[in-house]
């Protein structure tokens, strides 16, 4: 049971992490108006389909944890590291007064549920 739980994580958090970056890819413009009505430099219009471009095999990487966690140890602890980094770049960013908190609670829930289907499978391995 635990095991499909977190197949079903990964495949939640590979759909997310795709959508998301396939957003940034194709519209950019979509988040920066969403945020700000100021005009943006075209610099941050391709930063940000970069780092679209950069999610997208993001969102594979869950793909491969989800056929096969047990063998793919190393996919896992970059996911963990990943989302690690990103919850305490989001709480920095709201503390620097960057942005607001309600913009982090995008992310910020998905990467704790990556992180629970992480530990789910930890936990898993352990008791084998």
């Amino acid at each position: 049971m635990l095991y499909i739980l977190s197949r079903i994580v990964f495949i939640f958090c590979a759909i997310y992490f795709l959508i998301m970056g396939l957003g940034l890819i194709f519209s950019p413009q979509v988040l920066i108006k969403g945020i700000s009505d100021a005009e943006t430099s075209p610099a941050i219009t391709g930063i940000l389909r970069g780092a679209g471009g950069s999610i997208i095999p993001y969102s594979l990487l869950y793909v491969l944890v989800c056929m096969d966690p047990f063998k793919r140890q190393w996919a896992l602890t970059v996911l963990l590291l990943a989302n690690f980094t990103a919850i305490v770049l989001d709480l920095v960013s709201v503390m620097l007064g960057e942005y607001k908190f309600s913009y982090a609670l995008f992310d910020i829930p998905v990467e704790v549920l990556s992180i629970t289907g992480i530990g789910i499978i930890y936990l898993i391995r352990k008791k084998m």
